[in-house]
């Protein structure tokens, strides 16, 4: 177990892996580390509090011995959306902080909880359901993403490696802030493609665009390079947020071009900024509607409009449903929420999110179940 160790105050603190802050009062550590010793005392002390040491967020650890189940949530687990790609969600928290960001990520005002899920459990969990959805389909991609950055996660490379044993095509959404030439050429041969967010060329933009002083953007670039001289495809995908980069599109096109992206898939994913309820909206940002949008892409290359097809994406029977919508069901609060007024319950094998409550963990609630789609609940007390 890798970890360092530090005192704070009336804390003892461990940071594992660089992300898990382990927190225990002074006074329980030495007890514990009497009982289990030092590494035990991490695992096994019962006065414990975790934490996410990049956002500062509460943490939750969710392993198979939690019995926690992996689906049901939209942002840790696994998601099927009736296709032959798996979205697989290790983690949530993010190291940078995108004025665009679509779910307060970083510095959040909304953001009070993240998750993180034990290797083997969603190893576990995606070969069970990769086993029933090949009964429908031929080929499966397990696609990395998730409500932060995945290659936070700190055991990314054998997620990735071990899932490329299961699926026909691995591939990652990533910022790239903390991938490395090494760790490019440690996965080639078992990660098929990354989506590389770059949404500017310009160093003043790109750093006001990701809301981070020290971002570095020639590290960005020489990242992407090595991706194109790789064996793994290169997918570049800034967000346009009109009022911010709209001379910049062109100009990472271009950059794509040059380098190389895009061997075996579309090389450019251009994704339209979009006001979400919980998101970052821009000070100033210009109005741009979707039929606009598609066709400013159009006048610069038609291939820039992407479909399933492009990436080999098609319909394949999805996960049999637990709950209907409307369905009145009792439940019992298990984890915390991502925001606030938002707990977890387990109930059927699922994960359903309880919106707009106010009781504590613990507690029974009635609710109605006002989402089912893509096996993401949502139930709302009643």
């Amino acid at each position: 177990m890798k970890y360092e160790k530090r005192l704070e105050g009336d804390d003892i603190v461990f940071i594992l892996h660089g992300l898990i802050e382990v927190r225990i009062p002074k006074k329980f550590y030495e007890k514990c580390r009497e009982r289990y010793g030092e590494e035990g005392t991490i695992s096994f002390c019962p006065y414990k509090s975790i934490y996410n040491a990049i956002t500062k967020r509460r943490l939750y650890y969710i392993s198979k011995e939690s019995n926690v189940p992996l689906i049901g949530h939209n942002a840790f687990g696994i998601i099927d959306r009736g296709t032959n790609l798996l979205q697989v969600r290790p983690i949530t928290g993010c190291n940078l902080n995108c004025i665009f960001c679509s779910v307060d990520e970083g510095i959040s005002r909304t953001r009070i909880t993240d998750y993180i899920v034990d290797l083997d459990y969603i190893l576990e969990e995606f070969e069970k359901i990769v086993e029933y959805k090949r009964k429908y389909c031929e080929s499966i991609e397990a696609h990395i993403d998730g409500q932060g950055e995945p290659f936070l996660y700190p055991w990314i490379e054998k997620l990735i490696k071990s899932l490329s044993e299961m699926a026909d095509i691995v591939s990652i959404q990533t910022n790239g802030s903390v991938l490395t030439k090494k760790m490019i050429r440690k996965l080639d041969g078992y990660l098929d493609r990354i989506n590389l967010s770059i949404h500017s060329l310009d160093e003043r933009k790109a750093k006001l665009l990701v809301g981070k002083k020290d971002y570095d953007l020639h590290h960005i670039m020489e990242i992407a390079k090595e991706i194109s001289s790789s064996n793994i495809d290169l997918l570049l995908a800034p967000v346009w947020v009109p009022g911010y980069n709209d001379d910049d599109i062109q100009e990472i096109i271009e950059f794509g071009k040059i380098i190389g992206a895009g061997k075996k898939w579309k090389a450019f994913g251009i994704q339209k900024f979009v006001k979400y309820r919980f998101g970052r909206i821009p000070k100033g940002v210009k109005k741009m509607d979707f039929r606009t949008f598609f066709k400013k892409l159009e006048e610069m290359d038609k291939s820039l409009i992407l479909s399933r097809e492009d990436f080999g994406m098609v319909k394949c029977k999805e996960l049999p449903k637990k709950f209907r919508v409307g369905e009145r069901v009792k439940l019992k609060l298990e984890m915390h929420g991502r925001i606030k007024g938002e707990m977890i319950a387990i109930a059927r094998e699922r994960v359903i999110q309880v919106v707009d409550t106010n009781k504590k963990l613990g507690d029974y609630v009635n609710a109605r179940i006002t989402r089912n789609k893509d096996n993401i609940y949502v139930a709302k007390e009643i």
